[in-house]
């Protein structure tokens, strides 16, 4: 079913699009995808199975149980992970004074290879517009900067449990709505991002990718919901498949076309493998996998002009054009249950990542929900006052260890009525 929406430019053509994937029940797929080593990109190509599924503990109990919280604001804080320390950037949103304590959405962002988090954020701007849309947004950081999203030994670490330790981490520190976390990740950290969804399934409810390259030929049983965003004209993942061999690390991984990857993950999702293309402006393409289980959806939308870039992002020319169409910050907020005014939905505004502050809409069905008397829809999110433009938590402030900074982000939406207590490179 179509859910009618006033299109004031680009972005809510895809609301449009997001909203009528869900009716027949879509589910979004992520594609796994990589670059190069060093200041210029390369292609991901077929990535051995991973090794198995690391044993991450339960989560403790949630902070929304034992009253545990984190101060609003932005800081750096660190994790063991197998005896190894581990560091990532929180960032927190203000509540008004005196409001009672709610669950929060989580978004975990992945950078890119050699990319640092501030770096990310001054490229994406998502935990500064996040923060103002009530989400906590986690930047992990990846060791040596970039990330063994083909689980190989002689990458680095095990990032897949540094993920899992995360998001138990923040569940038991702060009150989390296990139902609305939520996984970003651009370039390499794209490809991470497709890694944890095939490596922990039912741990996110909804993922996009920008420009991703490698998904496992191992991805068996994935719950999450995917949209990737991917240019036409990549030079370092190119849309086809195929381009230059990486440098080690990552030898002999090549790039996958963005359709077969997406169509091997609506596969594992359970999808009915029947998909649909359509040409809804100059500017973009989408292409919906249909037949999805529990309203899952999977997306993949190719930006025309488009790079190994973000959309709406300043430019880089190293990466190939920039799309100012629309705003994948927008775009990402957008999937992840909510909606921006037709004041802020305009194209990239030179720089900025074309950030418009979103307004609630619906958020996504929590994972492992099942639909009762047919497909489920999304459940409303309550109303919540547009944020003003200052004021933002923003990995760029407070760098210092564990030290928060202060923030006059606006409070909060209200979580989802649905929501489950269950489990939860270069610049």
């Amino acid at each position: 079913m179509w859910l009618p929406i006033v299109a004031a430019l680009g972005v809510l053509l895809l609301l449009l699009w997001y909203a009528m994937s869900r009716g027949p029940g879509p589910a979004k797929s992520t594609a796994a995808q990589s670059r190069t080593s060093g200041t210029d990109g390369q292609r991901a190509a077929a990535v051995a199975s991973p090794t198995p599924t690391p044993t991450v503990p339960p989560a403790p109990a949630s902070g929304c149980v034992t009253g545990k919280t984190l101060p609003s604001g932005t800081s750096t804080r660190t994790l063991q992970v197998a005896g190894v320390q581990r560091t990532y950037v929180l960032a927190v949103p203000a509540r008004a004074a005196g409001s009672a304590a709610r669950p929060l959405p989580l978004i975990v962002n992945y950078h890119d290879l050699d990319q640092s988090p501030f770096d990310l954020e001054a490229y994406t701007h998502l935990a500064d517009q996040g923060t103002k849309a009530g989400f906590v947004v986690a930047v992990p950081v990846g060791e040596r900067a970039r990330w063994n999203f083909s689980r190989s030994v002689a990458v680095g670490p095990d990032d897949v449990l540094f993920t899992g330790l995360l998001l138990n981490e923040l569940t038991g520190r702060m009150c989390l709505d296990a139902g609305r976390i939520f996984a970003a990740g651009y370039g390499d950290g794209a490809n991470m991002v497709l890694t944890a969804l095939c490596a922990l399934p039912d741990r996110f409810a909804a993922a996009v990718t920008v420009a991703s390259s490698v998904l496992s030929t191992s991805c068996a049983r994935p719950t999450t919901s995917l949209l990737e965003i991917h240019g036409a004209v990549d030079p370092i993942a190119p849309l086809a498949g195929g381009g230059a061999p990486r440098a080690a690390p990552y030898t002999g991984i090549v790039a996958q076309a963005a359709s077969d990857q997406l169509a091997r993950y609506a596969s594992a999702l359970g999808c009915s493998g029947a998909r649909s293309t359509a040409q809804d402006t100059a500017d973009w393409s989408r292409t919906v996998w249909a037949g999805c289980p529990d309203n899952r959806d999977v997306g993949l939308i190719v930006m025309r002009g488009g790079g190994h870039t973000w959309p709406g992002a300043q430019a880089r020319a190293d990466r190939g054009p920039t799309s100012q169409a629309l705003s994948g910050t927008v775009v990402v907020l957008t999937f992840f249950g909510y909606t921006p005014s037709t004041d802020d939905v305009g194209g990239g505004t030179g720089g900025t990542g074309g950030t418009g502050v979103p307004g609630p809409s619906v958020a996504p069905q929590a994972p492992g929900a099942t639909a009762t008397g047919g497909p489920s829809g999304p459940s409303p999110a309550p109303t919540q006052s547009a944020p003003g433009a200052s004021g933002s938590a923003s990995p760029t402030g407070d760098r210092d260890q564990n030290t928060p900074s202060p923030t006059d982000s606006p409070t909060p939406a209200t979580p989802s009525a649905t929501a489950q207590n269950g489990p939860a490179a270069s610049g």
